[in-house]
């Protein structure tokens, strides 16, 4: 009669831990290209923080008192600007990549009819299977 032995959780079923969320988020802003916004809201946050509970009631105090008498009204008009920017380059990136999708569609069924042979398409391994080929 030995003890029992124990079990050990497999990695799937242990909870993530706040390092392994920070560390993803990280990774997830270094790829798009957000690290530097991170960094600054990050330093934002912790001057916040660091700041005595009077100094933060003051300081978003202020802040809403800026608000109201329009001196922040730039500020807001930027952020609104960067909005658009944001959705018009997304849109565009979007209709290049369907351009370019056609493009490649057109070009492949170009080169079937010409050679009399169906050819394997190369946008298989990235889940963009030749679809919807026109005969």
């Amino acid at each position: 009669m030995g003890t029992p032995a124990k079990t050990s959780k497999s990695p799937s079923q242990t909870g993530i831990t706040w390092v392994q969320a920070v560390r993803d988020i990280v990774v997830t802003a270094i790829n798009r290209g957000q690290l530097p916004v991170l960094g600054f809201v990050a330093l934002a946050l912790l001057m916040v923080y660091r700041l005595p509970e009077a100094a933060v009631a003051e300081l978003f105090k202020d802040i809403l008192d800026s608000l109201r008498n329009g001196a922040l009204t730039g500020y807001g008009l930027w952020v609104v600007t960067i909005g658009f920017w944001y959705w018009h380059a997304r849109s565009m990136r979007k209709a290049f990549s369907d351009e370019a999708k056609r493009i490649g569609r057109e070009k492949s069924k170009l080169q079937s009819d010409a050679a009399g042979v169906e050819f394997k398409s190369s946008d298989v391994n990235r889940g963009v299977a030749s679809k919807g080929r026109r005969s």
